[in-house]
């Protein structure tokens, strides 16, 4: 089962590959190792044919440990689509009241993570990036907006989540 954690932003990028440049540069900047392959935009159908809808979207499938029998972590897929109205119906749906004041965002990063061994450690480092560099809300589908109110930095192998204290007895009873 993947997780994914999103991130709206109000960025004025020009397109999802300039906005792809700006977090792939900053992640390079301390020199870490990272390991990256190109994924998209996704490419037309036969039907379709190329626009502003393939321009808006970049993708890169990322790691800090090569392949191979050693690797320590899974790699992860980062995904940005810039654009208004490419992100209008995520938006909406995320924030049907805009009471977290993401409408008008322009920009949608995307997080996903599959596998068992999850590089934390890179979510971080992408989580702080997208914030220093654009006006960025978190929003996750188990925790929503509190997502970064629920989560502990910096993140850890048990998802970084708080988990409340289980009440038994009778405190339990009196809640």
């Amino acid at each position: 089962m993947a997780y994914q954690l999103s991130f709206f932003c109000r960025a004025d990028e020009e397109n999802g590959a300039a906005a792809m440049d700006r977090v792939l540069d900053a992640l390079l900047e301390d020199g870490s190792g990272l390991y990256g392959e190109y994924i998209g935009p996704p490419r037309p159908g036969p039907v379709q044919w190329e626009g502003p809808e393939q321009e808006a979207i970049a993708a890169f499938r990322l790691a800090t440990s090569p392949e191979g029998p050693e690797r320590l972590f899974d790699d992860l897929l980062l995904e940005i689509h810039v654009g208004v109205r490419f992100i209008a119906e995520t938006v909406i749906a995320a924030d049907p009241d805009d009471e977290h004041g993401v409408w008008g965002s322009d920009l949608l990063a995307i997080i996903t993570l599959s596998g068992e061994r999850p590089d934390w450690a890179l979510v971080e480092r992408i989580w702080t990036i997208v914030e220093s560099v654009w006006s960025a809300v978190p929003w996750d589908e188990t925790s929503g907006f509190d997502v970064a109110q629920k989560t502990r930095r910096p993140l850890h192998e048990d998802t970084g989540r708080h988990h409340e204290p289980r009440r038994t007895g009778r405190a339990a009873r009196k809640s």
